[in-house]
């Protein structure tokens, strides 16, 4: 008798606690419905940053936090849920009605600065009751928190956070400041340090080619310089803008650009009009009087002028023959193979040294 008289006494406080429990979670519910309904003109954004305002903004860290217990019934319950497994209803409730009262409260403080629009919204929660006692009904704390935009007013010390208010809000964040972090940049940079070792790759490699190409009369480095120029300006034009890339990286990158892509042009021109050259056999030269060689039969080919190396070629017989590759190709500009030549040179400039260093006076 006495313990059917304990059973029912437990039974009648687990439906009191169940019903008292119950209407406390639909008063919650329908005063978060109520004050949700009335905060509808506050909108939330996971987004990091609110679009480009023509008006100047001051950012405002606005918070709600909230914290929700357990009755002893849905304790009971969890309970019984350690034992056969499975959703724990009960606490999914209790933590999804404190999400919802505290982006409410977060709402409340961002009305109460005048802001209508809270971005880079995010949630923490935290257990505050002591998971050492067993009897102890859940409790839990929802931090909800976000930046809300203000128009900002007056000077920086009338601002509401103190600093100078920037005319617009950048759509990159603070770590996508680094040229390499930044998707719009980091193409660009990639493809500049590719630029410069293909370069290095072709002025350190140029000895091991099958040919040394040189331009015929001297590279045309004003064409080069404004191939340069008018490809950085596209670059601007198509890839930063489109990307909004901020203007201060854009800058640094043309800078870094323009003075690259004339010597990265110098070499791309002579590969691809020497591969396209289908005539490389060597055509006879012979010296004229004025320095200039001449071919030695009429083949079409151009009178080269060796201006860099006129000391050598002063040193040379009137009427004496060189053999030189001369080719030209698809690009329609000729050029001259240094291989030939450059073992002459060599010999040339060493044996001045050698003269000069033995006789200093």
């Amino acid at each position: 008798m006495e313990l059917l008289i304990k059973l029912g006494l437990f039974l009648l406080l687990a439906a009191i606690g169940f019903w008292r429990g119950r209407r406390n979670e639909l008063a919650h519910l329908k005063q978060i419905e109520a004050e949700e309904a009335e905060l509808q003109d506050v909108l939330i954004f996971a987004s990091r940053h609110p679009p480009r305002l023509a008006q100047p903004m001051d950012p405002v860290l606005v918070s709600g936090s909230v914290v929700v217990g357990s009755d002893f019934f849905r304790l009971l319950i969890a309970g019984l849920r350690k034992v056969v497994g499975g959703n724990y209803r009960s606490y999914e409730n209790i933590l999804e009605r404190a999400r919802r009262h505290a982006l409410v409260r977060l709402k409340q403080h961002a009305r109460a600065h005048g802001a209508r629009m809270v971005f880079n919204v995010r949630f923490s929660t935290s257990r505050i009751s002591d998971s050492r006692r067993g009897t102890e009904a859940a409790q839990v704390e929802v931090l909800a928190y976000g930046t809300a935009y203000v128009p900002a007013r007056g000077s920086v010390a009338d601002s509401r956070v103190h600093h100078k208010p920037d005319p617009t809000i950048g759509t990159l964040d603070r770590g996508q400041t680094d040229l390499m972090k930044n998707p719009a940049s980091r193409w660009w940079v990639i493809g500049w340090f590719a630029g410069v070792l293909y370069a290095l790759g072709e002025l350190v490699t140029d000895r091991f080619w099958a040919h040394s190409w040189r331009y015929v009369d001297g590279a045309p480095w004003m064409l080069l310089l404004a191939l340069g120029l008018a490809l950085t300006v596209v670059l601007v034009a198509v890839h930063a803008r489109r990307r909004k890339l901020p203007w201060g990286e854009t800058v640094i990158l043309s800078l870094l650009t323009a003075p690259l892509l004339p010597l990265v042009l110098y070499f791309v021109l002579l590969r691809v009009n020497g591969v396209t050259a289908f005539d490389t056999a060597p055509t006879r030269y012979v010296l004229q009087k004025d320095l200039r060689l001449a071919p030695e039969q009429a083949h079409g080919k151009p009178v080269l002028n060796f201006v860099d190396n006129h000391d050598y070629w002063q040193t040379q017989k009137t009427g004496s023959t060189v053999d030189i590759v001369v080719v030209r190709g698809v690009l329609s500009f000729y050029q001259y193979d240094l291989q030939g030549l450059a073992p002459r040179y060599q010999a040339y400039y060493s044996s001045a040294r050698g003269t000069r260093s033995g006789n200093p006076g």
